[in-house]
């Protein structure tokens, strides 16, 4: 009985592995796709934050014209 078990577990134990690491690869994959979608929309972000930030800029100096204007 020993013998048979330790067989059978000799044939099914490279499938076990197989299953075992197909599904870690799998969610590594997962994460880093996710993280990289993450770091892309922060940049993304950042990006508009800085665009929307210069007309703000010109606008503020804009005014700091207008006003010397009228002095």
């Amino acid at each position: 009985v020993k013998s048979q078990v330790k067989e059978q577990v000799l044939r099914i134990l490279p499938r076990i592995e197989e299953s075992v690491n197909a599904t870690l690869e799998a969610e590594v994959l997962t994460r880093s796709s996710h993280s990289l979608r993450t770091s892309y929309a922060i940049a993304a972000d950042l990006s508009e934050m800085e665009l929307k930030k210069i007309p703000i800029e010109k606008m503020e100096g804009n005014k700091s014209i207008h006003r010397s204007d009228e002095q």
